[in-house]
């Protein structure tokens, strides 16, 4: 550590604004200010080299200046000096940017550690000349290109210094100076005198002060997540709020950019771009349109912009250290952030209503009339004056929630007026507003750059519970859970991620908090998906309450007009589903309801108004688009239908269910169904299960499979509810389970068209597909004569590769031992197979979007579970099970059918469970060798490819759904990089020799 002598005046010089320059202007103003320096040096200090005094120091716009061995006077006098010198640099440039500077001169001990110069002097006079007033001063001046702040020390000894007179070195003291009492970071007070004319800094200190009360209230309104709902668990006190920070899960986004005509807008958001942190896009667009469903975070993200902001502003301390917004939002230190002003658009519809007619055209001063009502706002002129400055500047940032959250059409398009003028008439000011999709083409004409919330992916999800254990336990935020927290985490985790329809829940924020306030209200997540919508049902309905109370409604009332709506846009016919409904429609539906529990000589527009309040508020209905609705959550409908329909009679929804039992569309319907029967005992499933035998009396397969994988659907869910079902029942659904595998054999097929085989194979999976039990896994080996390896019978299915992620598969080194396999996981972010919450409904159908890694490090898995050496197939064995005798196709020369194959001409349009077409078997037993999916290999392409992203390339073999019929062939082979995640690219197992010494099964 070097000591510089102790203490030495020094002087802080800052260039305003000069980190936001372009390079080549910061270049120019640089070697103007050292001109300057020197300039204004050299006449006091007997023509010593100014570059020995010069400290260049991190302040990011400008100089620290150490003036070793001279007295305080002479840093007085370089001040003036250095002022002298403006005017002539102005003369000398004109048209270029001025030089314009705040300096800082303080008295004290420097410290050089490493390459950063330290000392308590450095630190204050760096906080006195960033101090908003101090910058306002040098912005009212303009002709006055420098303002100057003397800390305590520095004056005092300044005061008494005999030379303090001559006029050779004093600053003229006919220049006002201000003594002030600053307040700065961490609420520390710093006396000091500032060169300024009184009535200047008196009209500068009552604006800057005025703000401090309102900024203090945003901050205070915005710095917690607050939740309701959260019960007392394990012997902890109810917690209903958490700073921000602790709980805030960083957003994903995607921007929207055109693509070519027919692509659904969807596929533009997937295809266009690639998923950001939403925080990222802060700095690089002046007007931000983020859009997203009910529940994504739209509204919590502008809440932890302003808290931050505002933290900042009043100079709050980081916990971390630097600026809040530098650790929470990623924005740079160095210029002072836009004020924020955040505003609910929906109160902007409460006051417009208020004011009709309108005084005036409504225009963006609205937003100032608004900006009036919020906690500790002024309500004389200069406050919003000065408002109003700032927005025209672009010195303050509108923070606009809800655009699109508005009922009445009327009032909802004097909204937009306002907003349109705001943009228009403030280009300057920062604008980030949030909505819902319906608001997307409008915004995008404004010049709105416009970016979609992604749902929650795995790793979103677990750090959303790591986070929210962590806070519900008090434990430091910012670290992972440990002790009880991570135990919590642990359960809570797999509680929600190895159920997919939970999983489907947890995608959104709001749904992800629900299901965790529901664990630890309960001390878990109840068994049975019906007991789980039940419950989140429950709070929601819980949480809104008291608003819908004071609206005039009732709970009561609102769930029972929920589930009649639901079930009304099941639809009863095979294609009826409706996701989205006419709001009027829904009100008529609601009416009779509303005249029984709220108001009995209600009419329409009365219920018309509470459907639109449940849209905006109740976080189970949400408006689409005009006069269109649906339910949050797709589940939600299916849920409160099933719910419906066991508040009937018996006679009343079993010619309902009748109608519906293998339609796909009623499919999650008719499988919560029986869960929700539950609730009022055994008898209603007893009844159910009865009423299905009676509806497939008949003894043919088609019949018998369609019977066995219907009581399977049902059955499995309900061994979660201690349910038992009476023996004969058990044991007829035994015998049609046994008899069912025959479809999955030539002489079953053949009898069965693909068309009804799909849906009684898919219902197999649904309930335990037996071929798959963990005892059948040698018996799916098959030795391939003519090699040196069995090859699995199946493709490896999603079931089975379940089984790899619960057990950490993706979280293991160990298992990814090809060259480089463990850092490209990593940096792809890979936890998952692409796409796999959808996948997870489909059991037995071949995993996909799994890169070639993934399969390897699936195979050391599972080598280590079954104590097994599995691999990848080499190609050429894989092409002697698929062509052994020189055929053309796996099942001979005959060409590909439908009824072989899950190809393009078969019109599937998805992965098919395996071994569902036993006619287009290979000649050893192998199954879906041509069709359904291309299978990873082991071998490398050695024709002539390029290296890929990841390495070599390999070869992939079989067709797939999407596919021609001339994939099919067994000697065909395309290319694939090691990276690829193919919605048709799967893989299946090889074992080697050593296999048969155990199990010598072979199928022929």
């Amino acid at each position: 550590m070097e000591q510089i002598q102790d203490p030495i005046p020094l002087i802080l010089i800052d260039m305003a604004g000069f980190s936001i320059l372009n390079e080549d202007t910061q270049i120019a103003l640089v070697k103007r200010l050292q001109q300057g320096i020197r300039e204004s040096i050299q006449p006091m200090i007997g023509g010593a080299d100014p570059d020995k005094i010069i400290g260049r120091h991190g302040t990011g716009d400008g100089y620290f200046l150490f003036l070793e061995g001279y007295s305080i006077p002479v840093a007085m006098r370089f001040a003036w000096n250095l002022e002298q010198f403006l005017h002539v640099d102005k003369k000398r440039h004109p048209g270029e940017e001025p030089l314009r500077l705040r300096i800082g001169m303080t008295w004290g001990k420097v410290s050089l550690i490493g390459d950063q110069y330290h000392g308590n002097a450095l630190t204050q006079a760096e906080r006195l000349i960033n101090h908003d007033w101090i910058k306002e001063v040098l912005q009212k001046r303009p002709d006055h290109p420098l303002v100057l702040v003397a800390s305590a020390p520095f004056w005092n000894r300044w005061n008494q210094h005999p030379r303090k007179s001559d006029s050779n070195l004093a600053f003229p003291e006919d220049r006002p100076w201000i003594e002030e009492t600053l307040i700065v970071k961490h609420e520390d007070a710093i006396p000091c005198h500032i060169q300024v004319e009184p009535d200047l800094f008196s009209q500068i200190h009552n604006k800057i002060s005025s703000l401090i009360p309102w900024l203090k209230s945003l901050r205070d309104r915005t710095m917690y997540i607050r939740i309701e709902g959260i019960g007392s668990s394990g012997g902890n006190q109810q917690a209903n709020r958490y700073p921000i920070e602790t709980l805030f899960t960083p957003l994903k986004t995607r921007s929207y950019r055109d693509t070519p005509k027919g692509n659904t807008e969807r596929q533009a958001i997937l295809e266009g771009s690639e998923a950001v942190n939403l925080a990222t896009l802060l700095p690089q667009h002046r007007h931000l349109f983020i859009e997203g469903q009910p529940g994504t975070g739209k509204s919590t993200f502008l809440h932890l912009i302003a808290a931050t902001l505002a933290k900042d502003w009043l100079g709050e301390a980081c916990p971390e250290g630097g600026t809040w917004r530098k650790r929470f939002l990623g924005m740079e230190d160095g210029p002072p952030p836009a004020m924020p002003l955040f505003l609910k658009l929906w109160e902007l519809a409460q006051l417009l209503v208020q004011m009709k007619p309108p005084n005036k055209a409504d225009d963006r001063y609205r937003l100032l009339d608004l900006l009036q009502t919020t906690p500790d706002a002024h309500n004389d002129q200069t406050w919003r004056k000065d408002w109003e400055q700032r927005l025209t500047k672009g010195t303050a940032m509108l923070l606009l929630d809800g655009l699109d959250e508005v009922a009445d059409v009327t009032v909802r398009g004097r909204m937009f007026d306002v907003f349109q003028n705001a943009v228009t008439h403030w280009p300057k000011c920062p604008i980030i507003v949030t909505s819902r999709p319906i608001s997307a083409d409008l915004l995008k004409s404004m010049g709105f750059h416009r970016t979609v919330i992604d749902p929650f992916e795995t790793p979103a999800i677990q750090e959303f519970i790591n986070r929210w254990s962590t806070a519900i336990f008090n434990q430091e935020s910012n670290t992972l859970p440990i002790g009880e927290a991570n135990r919590h985490a642990d359960l809570l985790g797999k509680a929600i991620l190895n159920k997919p329809a939970i999983r489907k829940l947890a995608t959104n924020p709001v749904m992800l908090t629900c299901l965790c306030i529901v664990h630890w209200n309960e001390g878990r997540l109840p068994e049975g998906r019906a007991r789980v919508y039940d419950k989140v049902i429950e709070w929601l309905m819980l949480s809104r309450k008291r608003l819908r109370e004071e609206h005039g409604y009732t709970s009561r009332f609102a769930l029972a007009a929920f589930t009649k709506i639901a079930l009304t846009m099941m639809g009863l016919g095979l294609n009826d589903k409706k996701a989205a409904f006419d709001l009027d429609e829904a009100a008529t539906i609601a009416l009779p309801l509303y005249q029984r529990h709220i108001l009995q000589t209600a009419e329409l527009p009365q219920v018309r108004d509470w459907v639109h309040f449940e849209c905006f508020r109740s976080g189970i209905m949400e408006e689409t688009s005009r006069n269109k609705l649906r339910f949050w959550h797709l589940t939600f409908q299916e849920y409160l239908a099933a719910r419906a329909l066991a508040e009937m009679d018996k006679e009343d929804w079993w010619p309902i269910i009748d109608r519906q039992l293998v339609n796909p569309q009623w499919r999650e319907t008719v499988d919560l169904f029986p869960g929700v029967l539950l609730k009022g005992g055994d008898l209603g499933v007893d009844e159910l299960l009865s009423r299905i035998l009676n509806k497939y009396p008949g003894q043919s397969l088609n019949e018998m499979a369609l019977k066995a994988g219907i009581l399977g659907r049902i059955l499995e869910p309900l061994n979660v509810y201690d349910y038992q079902p009476e023996p004969a029942i058990k044991t007829l659904f035994r015998q049609a389970l046994e008899r069912s595998l025959e479809l999955f054999t030539p002489e079953g097929a053949a009898s069965v068209p693909i068309a009804q085989r799909l849906p009684a194979a898919e219902a197999l999976g649904q309930g335990g597909d037996p071929r798959l039990a963990d005892d059948q896994w040698q018996k799916n080996m098959i030795r391939i004569p003519g090699t040196n390896i069995h090859l699995g019978k199946y493709l490896v299915t999603v079931m089975e590769y379940q089984r790899f992620i619960e057990d950490g598969g993706y979280a293991n080194p160990d298992f990814w031992q090809e060259d480089r396999a463990w850092s490209i996981r990593q940096a792809e972010g890979w936890n998952e197979p692409k796409n796999w919450p959808e996948q997870l409904d489909h059991p037995n159908r071949p995993v996909v979007g799994v890169s070639w890694y993934e399969a390897c490090a699936y195979c050391l898995w599972l080598s280590k579970e079954r104590k097994e050496s599995f691999h990848l197939p080499d190609e050429n064995d894989w092409q002697q099970a698929a062509a052994p005798d020189d055929r053309t196709y796996p099942w001979g020369n005959e060409g590909p059918t439908p009824e072989r194959a899950n190809y393009l001409d078969g019109k599937i349009g998805a992965p098919s469970p395996v071994g569902l077409y036993p006619m287009g078997d290979g000649l050893y037993g192998h199954c879906d060798l041509a069709g359904n999916v291309w299978e990873w290999s082991a071998s490398p392409w050695a024709k002539g490819g390029n290296k890929g992203k990841y390495g070599p390339q390999k070869v992939v073999r079989g067709g797939s759904w999407v596919g021609p019929d001339f994939n099919l062939r067994g000697g065909g082979r395309v290319v694939d990089g090691v990276g690829g995640r193919g919605d048709d690219l799967g893989f299946r197992l090889a074992a080697p020799p050593a296999f048969n010494n155990k199990t010598d099964v072979q199928s022929s």
